[in-house]
């Protein structure tokens, strides 16, 4: 009996013993499985040192969007930002195809980034002023590849479609979610038609893609959600990091994004009109990882129930009316 996979997990130890074929990084000294995420992700340690490896899920980005991640990479890394950018093979080329269960997957090798994750005032600080230049250095980047766009399509229609199916026994919810992202998307429209900052974004600066080294300096990664988008949206990210899980009005402010967002002002100023965006953004935030959570339970699995549920609602109740959206 055959069954078509949905996804499927690569034998470790069979698949760094390919790549070592096709890469100069040495012999594989061991190797990990880290994450089943948004793709895959090993991690594998060599005579050369460590390396990260990702293998992106079918049906998640095209080879266009891959291309366009990798060479924004490339490109940041020539203008002096410092990030995990992709390795490529003895041959030149950055992508590899394996044939996998489910069909067609490519598979990226990446640096590795130094240091670890952490969330302290200092921290957030150097974190703001380093996206301030990584948004300056996006500025002049002129994409070469087809990808997305972080726009209200992205952000709130695709992501309502995959949680309304979820929400039939929560008639009040349902409504909720659906009144919410219709205003968030007016507004969104009317502020862009002001000229809010659109360019190229990192899409999840949440504060725990860039890990930091004791000698102050940090390394970024993980620009998968990266593509066109507002400037708002992208720094917004930060702070609803921060706050996603709060739903009290005194647990809404943040002492991390203050110093987070005045670092990167100070660099790279801001408008008002964009300042002002941020809590809309947020909300939109919420939305768009309901979406993508629901979306994917078929990879994931179907955890998103009614105290997932009440939580991100909560949150987004207490938000909303914190900032009267």
């Amino acid at each position: 009996m055959h069954i078509a996979a949905v996804h499927s997990v690569f034998d470790k130890e069979a698949l760094f013993n390919a790549l070592a074929a096709v890469y100069d990084i040495g012999t594989p000294i061991s190797t990990t499985f880290v994450s089943n995420g948004l793709n895959d992700t090993y991690l594998v340690k060599t005579e050369k040192g460590p390396f990260i490896l990702r293998i992106y899920k079918k049906n998640w980005r095209s080879e266009s969007e891959i291309r366009f991640e990798l060479d924004l990479l490339l490109y940041l890394i020539d203008c002096g930002i410092p990030l995990s950018y992709p390795i490529a093979r003895t041959d030149g080329e950055l992508l590899t195809e394996l044939d996998a269960p489910e069909g067609l997957r490519y598979a990226v090798l990446f640096t590795h980034a130094d240091g670890k994750g952490n969330g302290d005032l200092e921290t957030s600080r150097r974190y703001g002023h380093s996206i301030a230049l990584l948004h300056q250095a996006m500025d002049n980047y002129v994409p070469k590849y087809e990808r997305f766009v972080l726009d209200t399509t992205h952000l709130l229609d695709e992501p309502l479609k995959q949680i309304l199916p979820s929400l039939k026994h929560r008639p009040d919810d349902t409504q909720f979610v659906t009144d919410l992202s219709s205003r968030l998307k007016e507004r969104i429209l009317d502020s862009a038609n002001d000229s809010l900052d659109w360019g190229v974004c990192h899409g999840d600066l949440h504060g725990w893609n860039v890990f930091h080294s004791e000698d102050g300096s940090l390394t970024h990664f993980d620009f998968d959600c990266c593509g066109l988008g507002w400037r708002s949206y992208d720094l917004s990210v930060f702070l609803w990091d921060r706050v996603c899980g709060r739903s009290e009005k005194d647990e809404l402010k943040d002492e991390c994004w203050d110093a987070f967002i005045e670092a990167y002002v100070k660099e790279r100023p801001l408008s008002e009109l964009d300042l002002g965006m941020i809590p809309v953004f947020i909300a939109a935030r919420q939305l768009w990882l309901m979406g993508l959570h629901t979306g994917n339970s078929g990879v994931w699995g179907a955890w998103q129930d009614d105290g997932y549920f009440d939580n991100k609602i909560n949150f987004l109740k207490a938000w909303v009316k914190e900032h009267n959206l």
